[in-house]
């Protein structure tokens, strides 16, 4: 029983951490303003990826300074970047685009690989 309400309470927890973000990223948002919104709300960039391993937008993202790119699809210009709170939830929010300047926010979740 305790396990179930356990389970039961991470996971809202984490629906709240995708719910939290409903209130200030918007789609089609471009990506700097979005990006300086969610720091502005506490979230901060999560670096969990090897730079040597990154090719193309996503090297390009991370030479940058963008830390949190944790990947991009190259066949259709979308990239994942992700951000943890202090209670240590996630927040991985997508990109489309190919360069800096035109890159929008197209989605976001509370997953992080």
């Amino acid at each position: 029983m305790r396990l179930i309400l356990a389970l039961l309470m991470m996971a809202s927890i984490s629906v709240y951490a995708a719910d939290q973000a409903d209130s200030f990223l918007k789609k089609d948002q471009p990506f700097k303003p979005a990006r300086k919104t969610v720091l502005a709300h506490g979230w901060k960039p999560f670096k969990n990826m090897d730079p040597s391993t990154l090719i193309g937008v996503d090297k390009m993202l991370y030479r940058a300074g963008y830390k949190e790119v944790y990947s991009c699809a190259m066949d259709i210009g979308v990239c994942i970047l992700q951000y943890k709170d202090k209670k240590g939830q996630c927040l991985s929010v997508f990109v489309k685009g190919e360069e800096l300047k035109d890159m929008v926010v197209s989605d976001w979740n509370n997953q992080c690989q």
